[in-house]
């Protein structure tokens, strides 16, 4: 269960290492990502926004399910 960006984060790179997806193939697949735009996000110099991650997680083959409560 992943509830936070970082984890999110975290997850989309682990399976991109995992699957050999290079960095600029991934921005290729989002179509509107650059490498440098990837890299700060992957390094925390910048905190990607919800969409941002979501376009990170289709390129590496991450179906998204959000589901909410509340409580």
């Amino acid at each position: 269960k992943i509830e936070t960006k970082q984890q999110l984060l975290d997850f989309i790179e682990e399976t991109r290492k995992a699957k050999g997806i290079s960095i600029k193939k991934a921005c290729e697949n989002t179509g509107n990502f650059t490498q440098a735009m990837w890299s700060r996000f992957k390094l925390g110099q910048r905190e990607p926004s919800w969409d941002k991650l979501y376009q990170m997680a289709k390129a590496v083959g991450i179906r998204i399910h959000v589901s909410a409560r509340l409580g």
